[in-house]
């Protein structure tokens, strides 16, 4: 075996080692965007079951039906945190970006709160599209 065979598998053994750790960089930051992702989802849901607090105190006041629905949305929004890691869960996450939004009717000073959650929603997913390699455009949402 001449010299210039040992550089040859040298080199590939490189360029698959140097592959691999391209793989293994863009897992580790999907997986640590996702979980991202369901912390923000976590905190919605706590947002949303603070809600019925703030809604009791308007002259609307708070009925069974709104604390029935706000609860519920909690729930979903903490499940879908543990389905992030299934294919369509950011999809899932993204649609109730818009549930949340629904929540202003109820009381629209949260209008603030709800912005800042679905900016930083979008800034991961820009981050997990830059990170991964993800589509972009809408079809970020999900990806």
């Amino acid at each position: 075996m001449s010299a210039s065979d040992d550089d040859l598998n040298g080199d590939a053994d490189g360029e698959i080692d140097a592959s691999e750790r391209q793989r293994e960089r863009a897992e580790r930051a999907n997986r640590a965007t996702r979980g991202g992702l369901a912390a923000i989802l976590c905190l919605e849901a706590f947002v949303v079951l603070l809600l019925p607090r703030a809604i009791a105190q308007t002259s609307v006041g708070l009925d069974t039906t709104k604390t029935v629905v706000l609860i519920a949305l909690a729930v979903i929004l903490v499940t879908s945190g543990f389905l992030l890691r299934r294919p369509w869960g950011i999809g899932l996450g993204s649609g109730l970006q818009f549930a949340l939004l629904a929540t202003v009717v109820l009381a629209p000073a949260l209008i603030v709160v709800v912005a800042f959650f679905m900016g930083i929603w979008y800034y991961v997913l820009r981050t997990r599209h830059q990170l991964v390699g993800t589509p972009s455009g809408w079809r970020m949402l999900i990806s």
